[in-house]
C-alpha cells in the first residue's frame, strides 16, 4: 500500500479530534435572545478575514492550498474574436466577372455595374436585371423597376442592349434610361441615337430616338409612340424598315403661264415641226456616278464639320440609298446605319439640290460610302 499524503493525513487527524469532541449544551434561548439584541454585523476587513483564515488548523489549510494548486492548473480562458463588421461598399461591381445569368436586385441603394472599355449602368433602388448574353453584343435583361446606362461610343452597330419583355433597346455609344412600368417600357434618351426593336432581329428597329427624346413603347417592340427629336420608321410598303428615312420634300415645278390674245395665232408654216422629246427609261450610268460623287463631297463636308472628337483621324461608314423621281430630283434619303442627327440634317439639306437626268421610271440606288475628318 502506497504511503498517504501530508495534506491526507492532517485531514485524518482533524476528523479524529473533532470526533473526540463532546458537543457543548446551549441554551439556544439565550442564545437568540443575544442574537435579537446585538446590532447587525459590519463588513469584515479584508485584513481582518487573512487573520481569521491564518487561525484555521493546518489541515484545513492545506486542502485549501492543494485547491487552490488545482485551480490554477485550468487553462486560462482564451478572448472571444472581435465580431467581424460589415461595411457597405461604394464601388461599381465589376461586370466582367459576373457570369452569364447572373441576376442583381438593388436593395434601398442603387447598384453600379462596370463593363471596363464598354459601358456602365446603374440599376436604380429595388429594380431587378439579369446578364443575358456578356459576348459582342451585351444584353442586360430587366425585368422589374429601371436601368439608366452609359455606353462607350464604339464603331460596331451594336455595343449594348436592353430588353424588356418582347423590346429591345440598342446602342452603339449613348446615354439613356429604361423603365418598365407594368406592360410598357418608357424610354429616355440624353446623348446618342437608340434603336427600339423587336427582341432577336437586331437590325429591324421600329423606332429611333435621339438626344432629348423619349417614347413609351408595347413589350411587343412593334407599337409605341415618341416625343421630341425621335422617328417612326417606316418602310416606303407601309411595313417596319431597319433605315432611318429622311423625307426630302420634291421640288416644286411652276408651268409657264401664257396669256390669251384676242386673234388666236396662225402656225408659221416656214417654221420646221419640233421633234418629241424621247426620254431614257432611267438615268445613265455616268449621270448616277456623277451624282454620287457629288453626294459623297457633300457629305465629307458636313461629316468634317459637324463631327466633334478629341482624336485626330475619325471615320465612319453607311449605306447612301437615293429615291430619284421622273423628272430628276430627289423623293427620300436613306441612311443604313444612321449617322449623327446633325450630319444627316446637313446632308439631307444638301442633298435638297441636288438633281438627276428626268427619265421616264426614275432609279433607286444605294452606294457604301466611308466619311472622313
Amino acid at each position: 500500500m502506497s504511503e498517504r499524503r501530508p495534506e491526507e493525513r492532517a485531514l485524518d487527524r482533524l476528523i479524529l479530534e473533532l470526533r473526540k469532541e463532546v458537543s457543548p449544551q446551549l441554551d439556544w434561548e439565550r442564545v437568540e435572545a443575544r442574537l435579537m439584541r446585538e446590532p447587525a454585523p459590519q463588513p469584515r476587513s479584508a485584513w481582518l478575514s487573512l487573520v481569521s483564515w491564518l487561525r484555521l488548523p493546518a489541515g484545513l489549510l492545506a486542502v485549501a492550498a492543494v485547491t487552490v494548486l488545482l485551480l490554477a492548473r485550468k487553462p486560462a480562458a482564451v478572448p472571444a474574436p472581435p465580431k467581424q463588421i460589415a461595411k457597405l461598399s461604394t464601388a461599381p461591381l465589376n461586370g466582367d466577372q459576373l457570369a452569364l445569368g447572373t441576376r442583381l436586385t438593388a436593395g434601398a441603394r442603387a447598384l453600379l455595374v462596370e463593363h471596363h472599355g464598354r459601358a456602365t449602368w446603374t440599376l436604380e433602388p429595388h429594380a431587378t436585371a439579369r446578364v443575358s448574353d456578356a459576348g459582342e453584343f451585351l444584353t442586360i435583361t430587366l425585368e422589374s423597376g429601371a436601368l439608366s446606362a452609359t455606353v462607350v461610343p464604339n464603331p460596331k452597330p451594336e455595343t449594348f442592349a436592353v430588353e424588356v419583355g418582347g423590346t429591345r433597346v440598342a446602342v452603339h455609344g449613348t446615354a439613356f434610361r429604361v423603365e418598365r412600368t407594368g406592360e410598357q417600357v418608357q424610354v429616355e434618351v440624353s446623348e446618342g441615337t437608340v434603336a427600339v426593336e423587336a427582341s432577336g432581329t437586331h437590325s429591324k428597329p421600329a423606332f429611333l430616338l435621339r438626344r432629348d427624346s423619349r417614347g413609351r413603347f408595347a413589350l411587343d417592340g412593334h407599337t409605341g409612340s415618341v416625343e421630341g427629336n425621335a422617328s417612326e420608321v417606316i418602310a416606303a410598303g407601309g411595313g417596319r424598315s431597319h433605315r432611318n428615312v429622311a423625307k426630302v420634300a420634291p421640288v416644286a415645278t411652276v408651268a409657264p403661264v401664257i396669256a390669251p390674245s384676242a386673234q388666236p395665232s396662225q402656225p408659221d408654216a416656214s417654221a420646221e415641226p419640233t421633234p418629241p422629246v424621247t426620254l431614257p427609261l432611267q438615268p445613265s450610268i455616268s449621270d448616277i456616278e456623277s451624282g454620287v460623287t457629288s453626294a459623297l463631297e457633300l457629305m465629307n463636308r458636313c461629316f468634317h464639320d459637324l463631327t466633334h472628337s478629341t482624336v485626330n483621324h475619325v471615320s465612319a461608314s453607311t449605306g447612301l440609298t437615293l429615291s430619284v423621281a421622273s423628272d430628276g430630283t430627289i423623293q427620300s434619303v436613306i441612311f443604313a446605319p444612321p449617322l449623327a442627327p446633325a450630319v444627316e440634317d446637313c446632308a439631307v439639306s444638301g442633298l435638297r439640290a441636288l438633281t438627276f437626268t428626268p427619265s421616264v421610271e426614275g432609279v433607286t440606288f444605294t452606294r457604301i460610302l466611308e466619311l472622313e475628318r
